[in-house]
């Protein structure tokens, strides 16, 4: 059978666009990248303006709250700033869609920077517990310490409990006051504490041992014991409200941390639609499909 009169028909190849994704990974990785360097970089250069407001005086150094407070603003100026400088990036790099209109490229766009907010963050994760990024975590975590150190540079090592015995037990005779006898006033003034007072029998008693083995009236005694009591309360007090304080910084670093996040995602997803508008506008050919 002769094929000469067979015509061939030639079907033009097609393209399948449909599973082809809008995702492009590569300014996404790179707009990442650079808000990583980015966040780094002013992250140290933030602790060094922190440890400068710390002062071993006492009248010199910043109050903890306005470290918390200083430190929450730059970290969202530095989440604002790296995550819209590396979103500007994908935004600006990413390929032009041809098939779709205005709105859908800005939409584009800001999932492009979303998720160089989202990958810039698991980054930033992964470099902060590693050994690359020692030096910023040193420099971080020497705001805090140093902070906390001012007042322990001067109270390191003083035990109000055992300045508060010392002060009740001094004795002026030839025999100190016992080990026992320490330990026993120890847990009076311990349980004193707990249940906000210092029970008449516990206080008559320890001032009668007290003027016994120190040489002092009994009068002086219970003076003295009142004293250290006074003491230990507002120490306990100072206890209460240091701690509170740490915990209202706590929370409230809590939910700038949080606040400074959500920014960075909407200024990144704003920064990437304004990359992808600069992209458009510097276009020379759009191909017509």
């Amino acid at each position: 059978m002769s094929m000469s009169g067979t015509d061939v028909v030639v079907a033009p190849v097609t393209v399948n666009k449909e599973n082809r994704s809008y995702v492009q990974w590569g300014p996404i990785i790179g707009g990442a990248v650079i808000a990583t360097a980015i966040s780094t970089i002013m992250t140290v250069f933030g602790s060094a303006i922190g440890l400068s407001m710390v002062s071993a005086d006492f009248e010199k150094s910043s109050s903890a709250t306005a470290l918390a407070v200083a430190g929450a603003l730059w970290a969202l100026w530095v989440m604002a700033s790296a995550t819209m400088a590396g979103g500007y990036l994908a935004g600006r790099m990413r390929q032009p869609s041809f098939d779709a209109n205005g709105e859908e490229r800005k939409v584009r766009d800001a999932t492009h920077g979303l998720l160089v907010w989202a990958t810039g963050a698991l980054l930033i994760t992964v470099v902060a517990t590693s050994s690359l990024f020692g030096a910023a975590k040193t420099a971080v975590s020497g705001v805090a310490s140093a902070s906390s150190g001012v007042a322990s540079l001067v109270s390191q090592n003083v035990d109000p409990l055992a300045m508060a015995l010392d002060n009740v037990m001094r004795a002026s005779g030839q025999q100190p006051p016992t080990a026992q006898e320490r330990d026993e006033a120890s847990r009076i003034f311990v349980n004193a504490l707990k249940n906000g007072k210092i029970e008449q029998a516990d206080r008559d008693y320890l001032a009668s041992r007290l003027a016994a083995r120190s040489g002092i009236s009994e009068q002086d005694a219970q003076k003295r014991i009142d004293d250290a009591y006074a003491r230990l309360s507002q120490a306990k007090e100072t206890a209460k409200q240091t701690a509170e304080r740490a915990r209202k910084i706590a929370v409230l670093s809590a939910f700038l941390t949080a606040a400074a996040l959500l920014v960075g995602a909407a200024a990144a997803a704003w920064a990437a639609t304004l990359g992808g508008e600069h992209r458009d506008e510097n276009l020379l050919v759009e191909p017509t499909l």
